[in-house]
């Protein structure tokens, strides 16, 4: 038997897209839901091996959206933030490490 997890709150996620007032964060957000969807419903092969909610992923997604310029920037190429500062550690590894 094989783990497929299943889209969690989307009526929910999508109220709470409707209820974001820019209009480009909306936009960003509605591409993403659409794209979970779609490859949940339409390429099967690649399921969630466990339970997505979406209204949890959209709230914290809407965060990062917002920022316009970051993202404006980091599509032209710029790396912008603590993700490329040199000292950081490797995901996983704690400060023993």
């Amino acid at each position: 038997m094989e783990d497929r997890g299943t889209l969690l709150y989307a009526d929910e996620a999508l109220r709470f897209i409707e209820s974001v007032e820019d209009p480009i964060t909306r936009n960003l957000l509605n591409m993403a839901l659409v794209h979970l969807v779609k490859r949940q419903h339409l390429e099967r092969r690649e399921a969630p091996r466990g339970d997505v909610d979406l209204l949890y992923l959209m709230s914290a997604l809407k965060d990062y959206f917002a920022e316009h310029d970051v993202l404006r920037r980091t599509l032209a190429g710029e790396k912008i933030g603590v993700w490329f500062d040199e000292e950081m550690q490797p995901l996983g590894r704690g400060a023993e490490g």
